[in-house]
């Protein structure tokens, strides 16, 4: 990466963005000076490089600036958050702030506990400004697409903590083309064996496919040419990863419904469903795997419309319809909207993208968990095993979609809702059938809590935590109670 890469990433930024984006850098370099890397580069090579990640998703200019500027509190002393606000502004301070750890020295140099407390207070920023993860995860693209450098250990350790952080957040934020990138440079270091087969098996899937895919594209332009509809179409196949995951599941490649994925965009919704009915006509298609996710989008914002087929040789293909839009934050996620809304003020886009994410699902937990006063290690394990979980998704009678963690069951459900609901529950209804509350809620589940809030001080309620599997709903349960103990004192 270099300046020159940087600058004609920005070249139809306005002069006074250039300007500021040119003195980072320069700011940077200076703070920089005389260290290098472990691959013997100078230093700058690397916030340098995290800036133009964050250019190719046409960040504003205080993000790109502030990813030129990521290391320098941390490694330059001298240099504080009070001279990054007068030297450029408050904006790009808070946000370098927001992605600089914290000293070992600050916690008896206990590296587990500086660890959770770094995590404790990277995600405390987001929950302020989205972008802080954002420049974190630019940050920790760079450092995997280098880490060839690093000693074998390091190598592991990186690649664990990418995986169960910086991953999942990827993921969170619908920022799928980041995610696929960390978690396949991850499993490259953490299972070279897991990896190289499945680059194998992909080579071999891509070659085995082929006369079959092509055909199915010549037909499918074919129908698109006849209808006089405009499209564009591409195919790809599971990456290393998500392959190797897949395989997990079904046992074998050719089980997998997704395995192939033919990606068509068009210009309008309408299209999407048109074009869906045509091809779910044209071909032998999985009905029970079909997905509308236009209507009912994903949490993070992914939207598309999924048909799985089956060709004419037994081979199994996805169509995934969407809108160039869609596509956009498909890939993307809440970053897509720097190139969505490119004609706003840069604190306009900024305002949409931290109000969009505050309709997070995770948002609410996150901002429950800052509230609740807890410890690096308590903050971390709920994180871990709350939020950046796999997840199962159902359904309120009122047709609402809710995001818990997989193994989770109507206990987690209730508490999810209210504590008021968990704390008197006494019953469920799942796709209108009663259940155990131990019942774990499995996909597209419609779950109907019974409660009865006449019970909200009785103290002789069941005591449901081994049943939980949040630790949401373990500290709420545990805050019940203690609140029941002090009011009978």
């Amino acid at each position: 990466m270099t300046l020159e890469y940087l600058l004609e990433l920005i070249h139809n930024y306005s002069t006074e963005d250039k300007e500021l984006i040119i003195r980072a850098y320069e700011f940077a370099k200076v703070c920089h000076k005389g260290v290098l890397r472990k691959s013997g580069e100078p230093y700058i090579i690397h916030p340098l490089s995290v800036a133009c990640i964050l250019a190719e998703m046409h960040a504003d200019a205080d993000t790109i600036a502030a990813g030129l500027l990521h290391d320098v509190l941390e490694d330059c002393q001298q240099i504080t958050k009070e001279d990054l606000a007068r030297t450029f502004n408050p904006t790009i301070a808070q946000l370098v702030d927001g992605v600089t750890k914290m000293k070992k020295n600050h916690f008896n140099n206990d590296k587990v506990l500086t660890a959770a407390a770094n995590t404790q207070k990277l995600v405390r920023g987001l929950g302020q400004d989205i972008r802080v993860i954002i420049i974190k995860l630019a940050d920790n693209l760079h450092n995997m697409r280098t880490e060839q450098y690093q000693p074998p250990h390091k190598q592991i350790e990186h690649s664990r903590e990418t995986m169960s952080l910086y991953a999942p957040f990827a993921r969170l934020t619908g920022a799928y083309k980041l995610m696929s990138e960390l978690e396949d440079l991850s499993f490259s270091y953490l299972d070279p064996e897991g990896y190289k087969e499945m680059d194998d098996l992909i080579k071999f899937v891509a070659k085995e496919y082929e006369e079959e895919k092509e055909q199915i594209l010549i037909e499918v332009a074919q129908m698109l040419n006849s209808n006089n509809i405009s499209y564009n179409i591409k195919s790809q196949i599971k990456t290393h990863y998500e392959l190797h995951r897949k395989l997990l599941t079904y046992g074998s490649y050719d089980k997998i419904h997704d395995l192939y994925g033919i990606r068509i965009l068009l210009d309008d919704v309408e299209s999407c469903y048109s074009v869906k009915a045509e091809l779910e006509m044209m071909f032998k298609y999985l009905e029970e795997k079909g997905k509308d996710y236009i209507k009912r989008p994903k949490t993070n914002r992914y939207r598309s419309l999924h048909t799985s087929i089956e060709s004419p040789n037994g081979y199994n293909f996805q169509f995934q319809i969407n809108t160039p839009e869609m596509q956009m934050i498909n890939s993307y996620g809440l970053p897509a909207y720097w190139s969505l809304f490119s004609g706003q003020k840069k604190e306009v886009v900024a305002q949409v993208m931290q109000n969009d994410f505050k309709r997070f699902p995770c948002f609410s937990i996150l901002k429950e968990m800052a509230r609740a006063n807890q410890s690096p290690e308590s903050y971390v394990r709920e994180l871990n095993n709350d939020v950046l979980i796999d997840k199962v998704y159902v359904y309120t009678p009122a047709e609402d979609v809710i995001e818990l963690p997989i193994g989770s069951t109507p206990i987690d459900f209730a508490y999810k809702i209210h504590s008021d609901i968990g704390n008197t529950i006494t019953g469920v209804l799942i796709n209108g059938q009663s259940e155990r509350l131990d019942y774990k809620l499995k996909n597209k589940d419609v779950v109907n809590i019974l409660y009865d809030l006449s019970l909200l001080d009785a103290k002789d309620r069941p005591d449901y935590t081994d049943m939980c599997k949040t630790e949401q709903a373990k500290r709420k349960i545990k805050e019940h109670r203690k609140t029941l103990l002090l009011q009978a004192d």
